[in-house]
């Protein structure tokens, strides 16, 4: 496992062109590819062209996990939000995790080269690739997207951070029509990895020749267009019209259907169910040269209560689910005549549930209180794990902090282990070294202001299981005199709880604690490397990205170094060094213990039908991996 699934972290690749140049040759003879039964009707009946010139010369080949698939069918993925769909059918970056998470390999790009300081990336793209209009995809969709999108500060006011290095944004630059180099002004050795996540497909989302007209500096008749289409302004009509699944996620808009992409399969109509159908442009083959997908149609089916759950998962039709994606019931338990698979996913989340004080609190007395590291471990001492391990996860896993997990590389016992002990007399002592151990008349904590210590645990993680061990938590916690109680957010206040958590308002931020396995990728619990991610300490985070920013807070001198440690490791591509560094970073962590943890995070089932074939039988499950598109669906097939 510790090579299997984490090595990738450390590695540098330099990735290479999958398909060879002989695929020209044979393309030039004609017949060369095999296609679904319902593309070649089309064909036939002339409302498309043949499948060999619909195809790149260098399409990307997938190595089938068990066998070449048959074509046909449809696929019903079970959900708890019909509208979730880029897990399956949204990752098709310019360059993509492996199957087994690895390594980094080529996608919608035939090959890449780094430069040897990691200042420059050169993308060679497919000749002859094509949107799922038909129409050919060049270097001018990639320079669009810099030149119309990411350079107008109207559609993009702050760049993401992956497309920066040195405080200033990525500059790039064509090279020909089927060449583009990304420069950035310092080193970004983590770009690649970046560019893998699911978010990395973001230079590759906008087609120009759609999209075009719907700007203006493409369109000198851009005032006529927004009128006669209703839009407030040019930029409500082009955020409409390139809103696509992924796309604007949060964009008020509809998906529009018409928007070109390169995905296996396209969204054809989104509702109570959402279905997609084939792409016949799609550019990956099996290795017998047929093109893929295998499968004619997904249909995203919600399931909202375990009775729901039954009712599709025993209807007949091949079946996908994620036990993870319905924390409001348990699947496992369901009453099902189908015949299933699992599926193993393998968490790359180190503990279950995150527990971060607002460590830069607008509140004086509050920001002093939780600063306060003897307050942080009484709390954690307070936490009866064992009773959260027994009611909420059947029995199974273990007390683990905010840590990387035992399959890592980075894994170190005393920092995942420590101050884990549930003892009501250890957490009472530190408390009390704390500073706290006057207590009012109702036998709750006096701060340093000479006031009750009270506070309320906020999140606005609404599932059962959630909602139960935070309120196990404040159990707990008032059991040693600090007076907390439970706020949950629901949908309709979720704007008041996301201004808290931008604005240095809240209490403390609760998650899953990413990084047990995609330690480097994603430390944000282990030091605040963002103002939007680490919320347990966002001014910090707001500092280390912009000291001029109102909300920043100069953080601790330990923290500085760990930010310095950070960014020279984000410079090197040397693996010992990359290792080295977050050593380093995370042995100051564990010194600090400035996130609380509860219980090592479970792996998770996938189910699937027993008739859908080529689904590996071990996945991770990671944010930076998002299961299951990495394994590529287009090769599942029905049978």
């Amino acid at each position: 496992m510790k090579t299997s699934i984490v090595r990738y972290l450390l590695m540098w690749v330099v990735v290479v062109a999958l398909v060879g140049t002989s695929f020209q040759a044979a393309q030039a003879q004609g017949g060369l590819y095999n296609e679904a039964p319902m593309l070649a009707a089309l064909v036939e009946s002339g409302k498309l062209p043949s499948v060999d010139s619909r195809m790149p010369i260098n399409p990307m080949i997938l190595k089938p996990v068990e066998r070449v698939g048959v074509y046909g069918g449809t696929l019903e993925v079970i959900v708890a939000n019909p509208g979730s769909t880029n897990s399956i059918i949204g990752y098709e970056p310019l360059v993509r995790w492996d199957a087994q998470w690895l390594r980094v390999i080529p996608n919608v790009a035939q090959s890449v080269e780094a430069s040897d300081d990691a200042m420059a990336y050169t993308f060679r793209l497919r000749e002859g690739m094509r949107w799922s209009d038909g129409e050919l995809f060049t270097a001018n969709d990639i320079m669009f997207w810099y030149e119309a999108i990411f350079t107008n500060k109207d559609l993009t006011p702050r760049p993401a951070t992956w497309l920066t290095s040195g405080g200033k944004p990525v500059v790039v630059e064509k090279v020909d029509d089927l060449t583009v180099t990304f420069r950035f002004a310092e080193p970004n050795g983590f770009f690649l990895y970046e560019m893998a996540n699911s978010r990395g497909d973001e230079p590759i989302l906008y087609a120009r020749h759609y999209l075009e007209k719907y700007h203006p500096a493409y369109n000198a008749q851009i005032d006529e267009l927004v009128k006669s289409e209703g839009a407030k302004d040019w930029i409500e009509l082009f955020t409409r019209k390139a809103k696509a699944p992924g796309n604007f996620a949060r964009s008020p808009f509809p998906i529009n259907y018409e928007l070109p992409t390169f995905k296996a399969w396209l969204v054809i109509e989104q509702g109570d169910v959402t279905t997609a159908e084939r792409n016949p442009y799609y550019w990956k083959i099996d290795t017998d040269f047929n093109q893929l997908p295998y499968i004619d149609q997904i249909k995203f089916v919600p399931a909202v209560s375990l009775e729901a759950y039954e009712t599709v998962i025993n209807n007949g039709a091949a079946h996908m689910a994620f036990v993870s994606d319905f924390g409001n019931f348990d699947i496992t338990s369901a009453k099902t005549t189908a015949d299933l698979k699992k599926v193993e996913l393998i968490s790359s989340y180190s503990t279950n549930y995150a527990i971060g004080l607002n460590l830069t609190h607008q509140n004086p007395v509050l920001r002093e209180v939780f600063l306060n590291k003897s307050f942080r471990i009484g709390l954690s001492h307070a936490i009866n794990r064992q009773r959260i391990i027994d009611d909420l996860f059947g029995g199974k896993g273990e007390a683990y902090q905010v840590a990387p997990r035992p399959e890592s590389q980075f894994y170190n016992e005393t920092f995942a282990k420590q101050y884990t002990e549930y003892s009501v007399d250890l957490a009472n002592k530190y408390l009390d070294e704390a500073g706290y151990a006057q207590k009012d008349s109702e036998g709750f904590r006096i701060g340093p202001d000479g006031n009750r210590i009270t506070f309320t645990l906020q999140t606005n993680a609404v599932t059962d299981r959630t909602s139960k061990l935070l309120s196990y938590v404040v159990e707990d916690w008032r059991a040693v005199s600090v007076d907390v109680t439970l706020e949950i957010f629901g949908d309709d206040k979720s704007d008041e709880y996301n201004n808290m958590l931008f604005g240095n308002q809240f209490n403390n931020y609760n998650s899953e604690g990413v990084g047990g396995l995609d330690v480097i990728l994603q430390p944000i619990y282990y030091f605040p490397v963002h103002q939007y991610a680490s919320f347990w300490a966002s001014g910090w985070g707001y500092w280390y990205k912009d000291r001029s920013n109102p909300l920043a807070v100069e953080p601790p001198d330990f923290v500085q170094k760990q930010m310095a440690l950070y960014d020279e490791l984000r410079k090197t591509v040397d693996i010992a060094e990359q290792e080295a560094l977050m050593t380093q970073i995370l042995d100051i962590a564990a010194e600090n213990f400035m996130v609380i943890g509860t219980v090592l995070d479970p792996n998770t089932l996938m189910f699937v039908s027993s008739n859908l074939h080529n689904v590996p039988s071990l996945m991770p499950r990671a944010f930076s991996y998002p299961t299951p598109a990495p394994a590529n669906p287009a090769q599942f097939f029905i049978e």
